[in-house]
């Protein structure tokens, strides 16, 4: 895919300078790989890889998969004090064999650097349900990583309880909302696909929303570099994830550096394919499913290239977003992420993305399936 339709664009490009030949390349390139790397120089456009290195998750990935990571910060300028507990080392969570490499242990009832942390039964950080949905109850199942499991604040300061509370407090509504947080940190998109054909549909939810942020490319390839260099093998759950590591070239004796940047031509493909197995797991199971856009909370910094190849990627699946990438716009990052250390968002930064949420549904008027008074 990449090596061949580079090839094809170099040799139009190299052939001549006139502006018929750099058509026939741009048109050559479109045929074979949509809106590539290449593809955007030759229209003046910037490249994916730049923003891609500036969206790497390396040390919060290290922190939740290792333990042992924290002390390699401990002379930087953002290191935790004492005392700081990284989630690799917390007691959450446990390892799982599978593609999912690690689930959360139930029935927590503890404080992590200060603030609480409860799971339920099924070891997700949410209330208990029953998986058959009550009566007179809309359940919305939410998915997503860290920003969306609330790594860092209180059990109540997370965007989807403050999303319940707000809907629950509406006059008029004829059904009391139950949002379920399936949201685990270190979830790439990937194993969110594989977490939602897993348990969606028991939950009998009348809505699912997964999020998505311009760190999940980072996500995505330091969660496949853990499962090719695993041993004992992990099967791989997905055809496009296989074929996207085939292509790569990837090996269990590639550095980090050399895995990533084998493998980092392949981000839009793994983007979306798991984008594509959202939209199935919805349409097969007939729930309605949004995306909902978040934005990053490490740094203050624009992503254009990577929110536009993930709207094109929702508009070409038929994907509904409720797009709020720009909530933190009006915070500094001392006020939408917990601390130097620990770079996700902080209560007024899941404050600031409930905001924008409830903003983009008023200006909707509706739910799937129910609509909001006034």
């Amino acid at each position: 895919m990449g090596a061949s339709s580079s090839g094809v664009a170099l040799w139009f490009w190299s052939g001549s300078g006139s502006s018929w030949v750099v058509g026939l390349a741009l048109l050559a390139v479109s045929l074979i790989q949509p809106e590539n790397d290449l593809l955007r120089v030759l229209k003046g456009k910037p490249r994916l890889d730049g923003e891609l290195r500036h969206a790497d998750t390396r040390g919060y990935y290290e922190e939740l998969i290792d333990a042992g990571g924290l002390s390699r910060r401990e002379a930087a300028p953002d290191a935790p004090p004492p005392g700081w507990v990284p989630f690799g080392a917390s007691g959450i969570i446990k390892p799982d064999p599978t593609y999912l490499r690690w689930r959360m242990n139930p029935n927590l009832d503890m404080t992590w650097n200060g603030v609480p942390f409860k799971t339920n039964s099924r070891g997700y950080r949410t209330p208990e349900v029953p998986l058959k949905k009550p009566e007179g109850v809309y359940r919305i199942v939410v998915f997503g990583s860290s920003n969306t499991m609330g790594h860092g604040v209180g059990d109540d300061d997370a965007y989807p309880r403050l999303l319940e509370r707000w809907l629950n407090g509406l006059a008029g509504l004829d059904r009391r909302v139950e949002i379920v947080n399936l949201a685990v940190s270190g979830e790439s998109p990937s194993r969110r696909l594989l977490r939602m054909r897993e348990e969606a549909a028991q939950y009998e939810p009348d809505w699912i929303l997964c999020d998505a942020t311009a760190l999940d490319p980072s996500l995505e390839e330091l969660h496949l570099q853990a499962i090719v260099r695993s041993e004992p093998p992990i099967e791989i759950p997905f055809e496009y994830v296989a074929a996207a590591l085939q292509r790569a070239g990837v090996s269990t004796g590639d550095s980090p550096r050399q895995f990533e940047a084998k493998l980092r031509g392949e981000a839009e493909a793994l983007l979306e394919g798991a984008y594509e197995g959202w939209r199935d797991v919805s349409t097969r199971s007939g729930i309605p499913m949004t995306v909902v856009l978040i934005p990053r909370a490490d740094e203050k910094r624009d992503n254009p290239v990577i929110h536009k190849l993930m709207r094109t990627s929702f508009r070409h699946l038929d994907l509904d977003c409720l797009d709020v990438h720009d909530a933190f716009d009006d915070l500094t990052v001392d006020q939408f992420r917990v601390s130097p250390w620990d770079k996700h968002p902080s209560v007024l930064g899941h404050q600031a993305i409930f905001e924008a949420l409830r903003d983009a549904l008023l200006a909707r008027g509706t739910l799937p399936g129910l609509r909001l008074p006034g």
